[in-house]
C-alpha cells in the first residue's frame, strides 16, 4: 500500500464513506469514525431512532432501523472512502461473528479515541460493527 495512503489511514480522525444508494443507485456520502487495523477499516453503527408513529409513539422492529449508509452497503457492499487525499475502494462484508467483532471494533477506536471517548455503552444496545476490506 503506498505509504500516504497508509498514513492517513492511521492518522486521519474520521473518513468519508460513499456508498450506492440501494433505492436511488445515486452515491450517498457520509462522515465516520473509524479505525485502521487487519488490512481493513473498522466501522461501529448506532441504530437509527425510528420515525414516531400516529400516536407519537417511536417503536424499533429488528435491524430496520441501520443507518442508510450501512442498508446501502448492505445491498451494494462496494464502496469508496476518501481519507486524507486518498481514495480508496473497499467491500463490505457481513461478520460471520458480530459480538467477536463488535468487541474488536470497540478495542480499536479505544485506541485510537481513547477510553473516555469511547465508553461502553459501545458494546451494546444495537450496535453494528462493520468491517471493509479494502482493495
Amino acid at each position: 500500500m503506498d505509504p500516504a495512503v497508509l498514513g492517513a489511514l492511521r492518522q486521519a480522525e474520521e473518513l468519508e464513506l460513499i456508498t450506492t444508494g440501494r433505492l436511488t443507485g445515486r452515491p450517498h456520502s457520509v462522515r465516520l469514525a473509524f479505525a485502521y487495523a487487519d488490512g481493513g477499516v473498522w466501522l461501529r453503527t448506532d441504530e437509527r431512532p425510528p420515525p414516531a408513529d400516529a400516536s407519537g409513539i417511536h417503536r424499533r422492529r429488528g435491524r430496520e432501523r441501520d443507518p442508510d449508509w450501512l442498508r446501502n452497503l448492505a445491498d451494494h457492499p462496494r464502496c469508496e472512502i476518501l481519507v486524507g487525499q486518498a481514495r480508496i475502494s473497499a467491500v463490505y462484508e457481513r461478520s460471520t461473528d458480530p459480538e467477536a467483532d463488535l468487541r474488536r471494533t470497540v478495542e480499536l477506536m479505544r485506541e485510537k479515541y481513547g477510553g473516555d471517548w469511547v465508553a461502553d455503552w459501545y458494546v451494546d444496545r444495537g450496535r453494528v460493527p462493520v468491517r471493509l476490506r479494502l482493495e
